[in-house]
């Protein structure tokens, strides 16, 4: 961010280009220090110093200063314009543990906004939610946020948050390092009417959270959204039913990482063990003439103190994906593609866009299926290596007249205790040869289960 240069003496008569890049340099630390120098150097700091809060809440220590930072944002408003960045981190119930500390209250002109007397007395308390909504609601240059709401803002007073490009719900983990799933096991998928609202920021172009499914899906306001910069999303647990009134929204999107979710201790219409294939190439359908990236995540985890994982099946087909011609990437789920039953009649040339240049296949529901009590409509995954070799035999050795863009796959297998003698050295050299004959670069990429 360019720095207006007064001039002055010593360090502060370099040119402005030079500030920026030693400012540039330093850590949030490193500029609070500066900062206590001089006036002047304050003033040059602190465009860098407010640009972006990120704050993580670990257990057994202080939370943020949310109160201090609040105060000062109150009392000098143009600071707000050079947050672009905000993002927040906690545990639910640390909220529980705020009182052990002594934060400090904060006084608020109660007579201006008597209509939310509750939000009043809990944010002079110092409740943190409350502490954070007000903070938030000064932050009106945000491009990119952790967490915040807008739908009908009047009705609250709250910025428009026009500048937000980037929400993301996704989980930290006790070292702060970000998680690969949106959500850990013991975290809830968040309510539609909580993530929904940001699809009407017009300047949006990331999206990334786990969302509960609803009976009956329904847009928070009375006119649907237009994300027209909305191009890349990440969801998880929203289920086929729902997620294609979702995606009948994003015209634009080119980017699409979705985790297919069941929950074996749900019981609704929605959240069923049936992968409906021709409700997820419907919802997918909408975005065909924009998307050349999806991947398709599966889960089905063990619940409780279940011994197994539970049964799940595929019913209908992928057939249509063939012609979703923009599609370059694809990660999926074998099973998504071929079944659980090991056939090798069935070609992968059959349900592969015809413009694929990547390709990856994985065994993430390998594990299912397995309790020995389910009925004979229920398949457990059969797909063994040398299965899966000849499927791949039998596409690559006419590629180009399906897919002749196809520059690599990849097999994501998980190496279990089980499984140790999967892909063998023999194998794998049968694999590298295909390749070589085919002219496709071909990889087996392994992967930990983390739940």
């Amino acid at each position: 961010m360019p720095l207006e240069h007064h001039g002055s003496c010593g360090f502060l008569r370099c040119p402005a280009e030079i500030l920026n890049l030693v400012f540039g340099m330093l850590s949030t630390a490193e500029l609070r220090a500066l900062g206590l120098v001089n006036k002047d150097l304050c003033a040059l700091f602190e465009p860098y110093f407010y640009s972006k809060i990120d704050w993580i809440w670990r257990e057994d220590h202080a939370p943020p200063p949310i109160t201090l930072l609040l105060r000062t944002i109150i009392s000098r408003p143009q600071l707000a314009a050079h947050t672009t960045s905000f993002q927040f981190q906690s545990l639910p119930a640390y909220c529980w543990e705020w009182n052990k500390f002594a934060g400090q209250k904060i006084s608020v002109p109660v007579a201006e906004i008597d209509e939310f007397i509750t939000f009043v007395q809990r944010t002079g308390n110092g409740t943190p939610d409350a502490m954070l909504a007000l903070l938030l609601a000064q932050l009106w240059n945000l491009r990119n946020a952790f967490q915040s709401a807008i739908c009908e803002p009047a009705m609250y007073r709250l910025p428009d948050f026009k500048h937000l490009q980037t929400v993301s719900f996704q989980s930290y983990d006790d070292s702060g390092a970000l998680c690969t799933a949106l959500r850990s096991r013991g975290q809830r998928p968040l309510g539609q009417s909580l993530v929904l609202p940001f699809f009407y920021l017009p300047d949006v172009q990331r999206i990334s959270a786990a969302i509960q499914n609803t009976d009956n899906f329904a847009w928070p306001a009375a006119c649907l959204p237009n994300p027209s910069k909305l191009t890349s999303i990440y969801l998880a647990d929203i289920r086929e039913a729902n997620i294609g009134s979702l995606l009948s929204v994003t015209r634009n999107l080119q980017s699409l990482r979705w985790t297919w979710y069941y929950d074996y201790g749900v019981l609704d219409a929605t959240v069923v063990p049936i992968i409906n294939l021709d409700g997820i190439v419907a919802a997918l359908s909408r975005v065909r003439n924009t998307l050349t990236d999806l991947t398709i995540f599966a889960e089905a985890p063990i619940g409780g103190d279940d011994p197994c994982y539970p049964a799940v099946k595929v019913q209908g087909s992928l057939r249509e994906m063939v012609e979703f011609g923009k599609l370059k990437r694809l990660q999926i789920p074998l099973a998504f593609l071929v079944g659980f039953a090991q056939d090798t009649t069935k070609r992968l040339q059959d349900v592969l866009p015809r413009n694929i240049e990547y390709l990856s296949l994985t065994d993430e529901l390998g594990l299912q299926n397995e309790d020995g009590y389910v009925e004979e409509t229920w398949p457990v995954y059969e797909w063994q290596d040398f299965a899966v070799l000849i499927l791949l035999r039998t596409w690559l050795e006419d590629w180009r007249t399906h897919t002749p863009h196809l520059r690599g796959v990849s097999l994501v297998y998980e190496e279990l205790d089980t499984n140790q003698g999967e892909w063998p050295p023999e194998l794998r050299h049968q694999l590298t040869e295909l390749g070589t004959q085919a002219g496709i670069q071909l990889e087996l990429v392994e992967w930990v289960r983390r739940w």
